[in-house]
């Protein structure tokens, strides 16, 4: 109840900080005229704002995009504001390992540095449905292509920091939701990834949320391990009506919205913890965190556990180097 009061007062953390912080206001001194992001789902939502708060602080984006239409009407749109802004639209979609690859390829042939990471597109698909490579298609496009990109574009990263001495950061943007999954992760991976099965929306979105999650917390501990200068954490925007849900339009959805609406934030108080989270100078060296309203939390029980993480990795790093549809065979 007292957490519940604080965040709908939007009293501040130990950030100074809290749930009603927009994103201009966390990076109101930042300079980021020498950083260069990629933000993935920058072309609506959270992203946007994203994208435009960070463009205001001069920061150089890549908009890797499954439309590449609607990131150019985006970068339009940040341009007229902020006309010095340089960004480049890539296409990329991250439901498809090969066309993740084809992106980090072209990225590589700009010869350009790589300072900071956004993994922020998102997916809800209410329909089961199951990507090129064999993957359920949330689970694909929320956490396996971001799993995959992250690792590719690792290595830039690291030879940015070393050559700058700027700590390299990556956010992953996660959801609450992810404390929604209980069970064995790989095994309803596999049970949602064949053609035919009982399907639950949400379920999937959680695993995919919960994978994020992991996916961040061993992330942290192989970097650390190496010695790289570079950070990784994971964010819950909060609850905010973006395009995500799209598939569910119409008056139930508009219902349910207007009920929980003194629980919603807007889209920039929602952008405020992924900017929050990749710019303050406070959060130098902080790594494997997870971060609701401008300030570090706990997540799930599961979320935090070190033995479900590292199972995770290996069956991702499986998953993008063999034949998806062949390590799902329950006869292979």
């Amino acid at each position: 109840m007292i957490d519940t009061g604080r965040y709908l007062i939007g009293a501040a953390g130990v950030s100074g900080f809290g749930s009603k912080s927009t994103a201009d206001e966390v990076t109101e001194n930042c300079d980021l005229r020498s950083t260069t992001a990629i933000i993935t789902g920058a072309t609506s939502g959270i992203g946007a704002e994203t994208a435009r708060v960070l463009a205001k602080r001069g920061a150089r984006l890549i908009f890797p995009a499954r439309n590449v239409k609607a990131a150019e009407e985006a970068k339009g749109r940040i341009v007229s504001d902020f006309p010095e802004t340089e960004i480049i639209v890539m296409e990329l979609d991250l439901s498809s390992m090969s066309s993740v690859r084809s992106f980090v390829a072209g990225f590589e042939s700009l010869h350009l540095p790589l300072n900071l990471l956004i993994n922020n597109a998102g997916r809800l698909a209410h329909e089961h449905a199951i990507s090129e490579d064999g993957i359920e298609v949330t689970f694909a496009t929320n956490y396996l292509g971001h799993f995959l990109l992250t690792n590719l574009l690792l290595k830039k990263m690291i030879q940015a920091a070393e050559e700058t001495g700027v700590q390299g950061r990556i956010v992953n943007v996660t959801s609450g939701i992810h404390g929604w999954f209980t069970g064995d992760l790989i095994e309803y991976l596999r049970l949602i990834s064949q053609p035919k099965c009982q399907f639950d929306a949400t379920r999937a979105y959680a695993l995919s949320k919960l994978a994020n999650v992991l996916h961040t917390k061993e992330l942290s501990s192989r970097l650390q391990k190496i010695g790289a200068n570079v950070t990784v954490n994971c964010v819950h925007p909060g609850v905010v009506k973006t395009r995500l849900t799209r598939d569910r339009e119409g008056l139930l959805t508009d219902l349910v919205f207007f009920l929980t609406s003194k629980l919603l934030k807007t889209v920039p108080q929602a952008a405020a913890t992924t900017c929050y989270v990749a710019t303050n100078p406070r959060l130098v060296n902080v790594s494997g965190k997870y971060f609701t309203d401008c300030n570090e939390t706990t997540p799930s029980g599961l979320g935090s556990n070190s033995s479900e993480a590292t199972k995770l990795w290996a069956a991702s790093e499986i998953l993008v180097t063999q034949h998806p549809k062949a390590a799902f065979d329950p006869f292979n």
